[in-house]
């Protein structure tokens, strides 16, 4: 059986077979997830915009022009629903630590995650989508730029500026 491309798959959708459809949302679930999840700081809102994306992507399908552009034009979506819910300031994810726990550990991880999650939450959101972005990875500058809507130029001096907003807040616990 030969390789098909994700355009294919697309092309398939737009006629209605479900078994495209479903190639492409398990294609593209995980990383649009992530990528929610950046944007939000909060896993049940991410995989709530998810669906969400999901859904109008569905409805919306037979308006996209380039085959090939899914999983832009999904996270051009999420990124859209995103922005719906900055009126509240996003809890950012907590990572866990493989390092053995000991209550001073607890106590330190726990005071440097809230101090991530204010500085981030604290960033204006314009610089707080560059940096989620940037955290997702696998995008070019133009490609999140545009995404964003404005040049390259542009998203690399918001993300320099939410890196230096957020070196800035957090200076007392870095290198203690």
């Amino acid at each position: 059986m030969p390789v098909r491309d994700e355009a294919s798959y697309v092309v398939d959708a737009k006629t209605g077979s479900e078994d495209a459809w479903r190639h492409l949302v398990a294609a593209h679930q995980d990383r649009l997830i992530r990528l929610a999840w950046a944007l939000t700081g909060n896993r049940e809102l991410a995989a709530d915009l998810a669906q969400e994306t999901f859904v109008e992507a569905f409805v919306r399908i037979g308006q996209l022009r380039d085959n090939g552009a899914f999983g832009a034009w999904l996270r051009t979506i999420v990124v859209r629903a995103a922005r719906r819910t900055y009126c509240r300031p996003p809890a950012m994810p907590v990572l866990e630590s493989s390092h053995r726990r000991t209550p001073q550990r607890e106590l330190m991880g726990k005071e440097l995650r809230t101090a991530v999650d204010d500085a981030i939450a604290s960033l204006e959101p314009i610089y707080r989508e560059a940096l989620a972005l940037a955290m997702e990875g696998g995008l070019t500058s133009a490609e999140a730029g545009k995404l964003v809507g404005c040049s390259p130029e542009a998203y690399r001096v918001r993300l320099h500026k939410a890196r230096q907003t957020l070196r800035r807040k957090l200076s007392d616990h870095l290198m203690e």
